[in-house]
């Protein structure tokens, strides 16, 4: 299952997204797993959450590749069955992509949270009324 955390940039979605994992740690049975493109948030994030700092996929200053981040997760679920919840703070941002060309992304998402029967959480930085068709399902 993916769910969407939306709304414009600044208004408090990477908050949401962390106090989420945070309150999470209190009910999860399994791993949480936590994917971001910074270490900022380090400390903000309880201990029993797992950071990953997605930019050791980047070269450079080039954005990470769409494909690479999603072989990176897909490798972060295949290295532990345990994991319950993952969540992605800023996918768009690592990928340098606006919310409407990441279709493929995000079905891939879905298709992976359904195989391993992994929660997926991911912020979109978009209002509601401007989301894209493929989003509105989530």
């Amino acid at each position: 299952m993916i769910k969407l955390i939306t709304g414009a940039k600044g208004t408090g979605k990477t908050k949401i997204i962390i106090d989420m994992a945070n309150a999470n740690v209190e009910t999860a049975k399994g791993d949480i797993v936590f994917v971001t493109d910074t270490d900022r948030y380090m400390y903000s994030l309880r201990y029993q959450v797992r950071i990953i700092n997605a930019t050791c996929l980047k070269r450079g200053d080039a954005p990470i590749d769409e494909q690479a981040l999603i072989g990176f997760i897909k490798g972060i679920l295949a290295g532990n069955h345990d994991i319950e919840s993952l969540y992605i703070d800023g996918a768009h941002r690592m990928l340098k992509k606006t919310v409407h060309e990441m279709e493929d992304f995000f079905n891939d998402m879905h298709d992976i949270a359904m195989a391993t029967e992994t929660q997926i959480i991911l912020t979109v930085s978009e209002d509601e009324k401007n989301f894209p068709e493929f989003l509105k399902k989530y």
